[in-house]
C-alpha cells in the first residue's frame, strides 16, 4: 500500500496540471469512496490490488489540499486559512481512528468500511463546491 500512496502523491500535481485541480481531488475521492467499500468485501488476494489502488487515490488526494487551498485564498491570509483549515480537518479526523474501532466492533468491519467511504464521499461532495483553481493568478 506504501507503494500506491506515494504514486498518489506524486502523479497528483502531474493529473492536476493536465486536467484541472478540481476535476483531479474531485475524482480521488470518488475512487477512493468507491475502493473503501471494494476493500471492505475483497478477498486476500483482490485486496493486494484493491489495496494499492485505494491507497493511491485515499491518500494521493492529500497533495491537492495544500495546492487548492494555496490558491483559493488570497496572499494577505493565505497561511492563516490554511492553518486554520488544515488543522480544523486534523482535530476532527483525530476521532476517526476511535469511531472507526467502535463502529467495527459493534457492527463489524465492513460497516466501519462503510463509514469511511461516506466520509470520502461527503469530501467529495464539498469538493464540488470550491471553484477551479487551475491557471488562476495568485494575489
Amino acid at each position: 500500500m506504501q507503494a500506491g500512496m506515494w504514486l498518489g502523491y506524486v502523479t497528483f500535481g502531474f493529473i492536476s496540471d493536465a486536467v484541472g485541480r478540481k476535476r483531479t481531488y474531485v475524482f480521488y475521492l470518488f475512487a477512493a469512496a468507491l475502493l473503501v467499500r471494494l476493500c471492505a468485501r475483497a478477498q486476500p488476494l483482490a485486496l493486494s490490488v484493491v489495496g494499492q489502488l485505494l491507497a493511491f487515490f485515499g491518500s494521493g488526494h492529500f497533495t491537492g489540499f495544500g495546492v487548492m487551498t494555496a490558491e483559493l485564498f488570497p496572499t494577505s491570509f493565505r497561511a492563516s486559512a490554511m492553518g486554520l483549515t488544515y488543522n480544523f480537518g486534523r482535530a476532527l479526523s483525530a476521532a476517526a481512528p476511535w469511531a472507526i474501532g467502535v463502529i467495527a466492533a459493534r457492527e463489524g468491519l465492513a460497516s466501519a468500511f462503510g463509514v469511511s467511504g461516506l466520509a470520502f464521499l461527503l469530501a467529495d461532495v464539498l469538493a464540488l463546491a470550491l471553484p477551479e483553481t487551475h491557471g488562476r493568478s495568485l494575489v
